[in-house]
């Protein structure tokens, strides 16, 4: 990135990293990685490549609206929504129609205006202001949403989960400031990276960490509450046995990535979370601790803003 490139394509090249990175994480059980394609047929890693460069101007954008907003955190969520709209259509427009990051448009949606917001009032980010803005951000809308959902039959994938199972699903996370990022991922991550884990083998023990701990509806919507519970089970012994910083932890993987695609797991709800963990990773590292940054996009010294760890 160049120092004449400011925010908005600061926030457009974190985003589009942590996307591909995500979806670059090998093995990953039951999900599109550099080996195979889990329990997709529809798409591949270069699909996921193609969508992420798609849509990164748009939550680039969102997080520029946040940096210039001055009225309330509800009625910023209002104003980025419309943003998200044509996230989608260029999502589907680069992919030929297939849902690649509907999700991740969300949620890193509104992670990244709420990163804006916060920059605007500390020039600096800081990940836990951050989701806790998100969570205020988007709250009483979620609220309501489940509010209607009480009243009406359910017609979409989470209205069933929601009314069969009360799973809050994406919705709840994001009301709750996302919970599993703040209290799961992120601690994971950042002791990886402390003892210089390779990060490859960081970003596994983020979304087993995350498995382990998320109701994923993205699991529920294939399959069943108790197939559900098996991959959780899955993940959460994974970790007990040394987890993805065992020698053989890639081996391991790949073998609960073939069980995983025989009974159709795809855990991508907790992908989307590793993203968004991913995201908010280099958006702490782009400003050292302590110093103060230029809002436009550049530290104090004329430097821009850049990651200093390789994600």
């Amino acid at each position: 990135m160049k120092p004449s490139d400011g925010f908005p394509a600061f926030l457009t090249a974190a985003v589009r990293t942590a996307l591909t990175a995500e979806v670059e994480t090998t093995p990953k059980p039951g999900l599109v990685d550099l080996h195979d394609n889990g329990s997709h047929r529809d798409m591949d890693c270069d699909t996921f490549r193609k969508s992420a460069a798609a849509i990164s101007p748009f939550l680039g954008e969102m997080g520029e609206i946040g940096r210039e907003w001055g009225g309330s955190l509800p009625e910023l969520f209002g104003r980025i929504r419309p943003v998200g709209v044509r996230a989608e259509d260029a999502m589907f427009a680069a992919t030929g129609g297939v849902n690649t990051h509907k999700g991740a448009i969300f949620s890193l949606g509104i992670l990244s205006a709420a990163a804006g917001y916060c920059f605007q009032k500390r020039g600096r980010f800081l990940p836990e202001e951050i989701l806790s803005a998100a969570g205020k951000m988007v709250r009483e809308a979620m609220e309501r949403d489940f509010s209607a959902m009480d009243l009406s039959a359910p017609s979409t994938h989470g209205e069933r989960l929601y009314a069969r199972y009360g799973c809050r699903g994406i919705r709840g996370e994001a009301a709750d400031g996302f919970p599993s990022i703040r209290d799961v991922a992120l601690p994971v991550m950042r002791d990886g990276l402390q003892n210089h884990r390779e990060i490859n083998r960081v970003r596994l023990q983020v979304l087993l960490s995350l498995m382990a701990a998320v109701e994923d509806t993205n699991i529920l919507i294939r399959s069943d509450m108790e197939t559900l519970e098996w991959a959780r089970r899955q993940a959460a012994d994974f970790l007990r046995e040394g987890g993805a910083y065992r020698a053989d932890g890639p081996d391991r993987l790949a073998a609960m990535n073939r069980a995983f695609v025989e009974k159709n797991i795809s855990p991508g709800g907790c992908a989307d979370l590793l993203a968004g963990t991913i995201f908010l990773t280099l958006l702490e590292q782009a400003v050292p601790s302590g110093e103060r940054a230029d809002p436009t996009g550049r530290h104090e010294t004329g430097s821009p803003l850049s990651p200093s760890v390789d994600l």
